[in-house]
């Protein structure tokens, strides 16, 4: 807070019986404001923040703060500027403690952020809602701020902060643009075609696969290609056919139904499709923005979709989800067992054993299942039901498309065969001198050691069975584990790196080890 502390205009006023007093303590606070008055304010934002309650993070502007302060005759100017920097904390704190987030009325006198997310996001749904900027906007939805306001124009349009938000963090981005969408279909029109195409060049490049025979300069709009190239999928309608609700709210809202205007949608229904079926990252770059093209020109010009064809496999115990929540209401903090589940992930990808893209989400599902009831099988039936349940939201991590709100061991697993050869291949790539978790066998299984029927099947066990603390947003996951949970065995082969942002799950997936909060 500190750092970006800005006062942008000081006004003095001193009532003294003795006007010579008086010319002399004025002389004193020019001389404070020009060297003192910086350093003694140090960390005052900060602990003004702390006093009011709101998060270290939050992005504050304030109108007008007055400070009243008694000074004796023989004040020197440390004691000036103490005085003075105690007296604005403690005004900065009542004011904030006043004011409700988001409440960004041209009357109020203080206004606060969570963070510069919410800034910007509040500012771009006054834009699409024709209101105008707020007073604000200039020092809180520009990215922290500007030195030089003549550059606010500029970094206030949609397409700056949204190509701010890319580059912060790629799901945050398409979960908070998704919602934008969804709460709003004017905001497509706060884009020009041009903006609109330079902001899908740029989630087609964070986002997809490059095609195998794509030009190698081909332009990208300075964006390298974050996954290998892959050969076009051959059913792309059955995927991009899942938001057509979303798709149709922002179709209607365009001001004409021109092909031109229904090109502003564009980015937002790329946003909106990645956040609710991030297994599409694993398409093809060209054939999604093909298909997306068509699908535009088609009912920009009054003519229905084509029909969708059948998904060559039906869903399993994940079934798709159909819509994207709001990423605030889709937070979990919660005690989990089988922790080790997202340690499979990046021999997922290494091995060669990621399923197809048409395949993956249900697939996902079915491994997460499969690996689930086979390490809780040596539990009597009534526990076993109950431990599955305690890791639904891990289930959601590692499979985010499915549909998880049925009771965990009723859910079908509709391609057995497949789930079966897929986790063995995994098991048998496991590090044979794994151990389990400190403390994990007996919090399970109690003082009975379990039985595994095999080698790979026991060291399975020990890889999934880790208790941790999962927190988890709509485009984060952080796996929090005991210090003592450090196993070397996995450390020498990799298995316990982060594996960071992994699109097809739509979300940054850290591991910690210490500690939780």
């Amino acid at each position: 807070m500190s750092a970006a502390l800005d006062i942008g205009r000081l006004v003095t006023r001193i009532r003294s019986a003795e006007p010579e007093r008086a010319h002399a303590l004025a002389g004193q606070m020019r001389q404070l404001a020009d060297r003192q008055l910086a350093h003694a304010l140090d960390g005052a934002g900060e602990r003004a923040l702390a006093r009011a309650g709101l998060p270290a993070e939050a992005m504050v502007a304030v109108q007008r703060v007055d400070l009243a302060l008694r000074v004796s005759a023989d004040v020197d100017e440390r004691q000036l500027a103490e005085g003075w920097a105690a007296a604005f904390e403690a005004a900065l704190a009542s004011l904030l403690a006043s004011a409700s987030p988001g409440e960004d009325g041209d009357d109020a006198a203080a206004v606060w952020f969570a963070d510069s997310w919410a800034a910007e996001r509040r500012h771009l749904e006054r834009r699409a809602a024709g209101l105008p900027d707020a007073w604000w906007a200039p020092d809180l939805a520009t990215d922290g701020g500007l030195a030089d306001t003549t550059d606010a124009p500029a970094a206030l349009e949609a397409l700056a902060i949204l190509l701010r938000w890319l580059d912060r963090d790629p799901p945050r981005a398409v979960a908070l643009m998704a919602a934008l969408a969804r709460a709003d279909a004017r905001i497509a029109a706060r884009l020009d075609a041009d903006a609109a195409h330079t902001l899908t060049r740029r989630l087609l490049a964070l986002f997809a696969h490059r095609d195998a025979t794509e030009a190698p300069n081909e332009p990208t709009d300075g964006v390298p290609a974050r996954h290998p190239p892959a050969a076009a999928p051959q059913h792309l309608d059955p995927a991009l056919a899942r938001n057509a609700d979303l798709r149709a709210a922002l179709l209607a809202a365009l001001p004409t139904p021109d092909p031109a205007a229904a090109a502003q949608a564009a980015p937002w229904l790329l946003a909106a499709l990645f956040a609710a079926n991030p297994a599409l990252t694993r398409l093809s770059a060209t054939g999604i923005e093909r298909a997306l093209r068509h699908w535009l020109q088609r009912t920009a010009t009054g003519q229905p979709p084509a029909a969708p064809v059948p998904p060559a496999n039906p869903p399993t115990a994940a079934t798709p989800s159909a819509s994207v929540a709001e990423p605030e209401a889709v937070s979990v903090h919660s005690e989990i067992h089988a922790g080790g589940l997202l340690l499979l992930l990046r021999p997922l990808v290494r091995l060669g054993l990621l399923p197809e893209p048409e395949q993956l989400a249900s697939r996902l599902g079915d491994l997460a299942l499969t690996a689930l009831r086979r390490v809780l099988a040596p539990l009597p039936p009534a526990e076993r039901a109950v431990a599955q349940e305690r890791e639904r939201p891990l289930l959601a991590v590692f499979a985010p498309e499915c549909d998880w709100r049925e009771r965990i061991a009723t859910l079908p697993i509709h391609d057995v065969k497949a789930a079966d050869a897929l986790l063995d291949a995994l098991a048998d790539a496991i590090p044979a001198d794994i151990a389990f978790a400190p403390g994990a066998e007996r919090r399970l299984f109690g003082r009975r050691p379990p039985a595994f029927a095999t080698a790979p099947e026991l060291r399975l066990a020990r890889l999934l069975l880790r208790p941790g603390v999962l927190r988890a947003s709509a485009w984060e996951a952080e796996l929090v584990w005991p210090l003592a949970g450090i196993d070397l065995a996995l450390r020498r082969a990799g298995w316990d790196q982060d594996p960071g942002w992994v699109p097809w799950l739509g979300r940054s997936i850290r591991f910690r080890f210490g500690d939780a909060p």
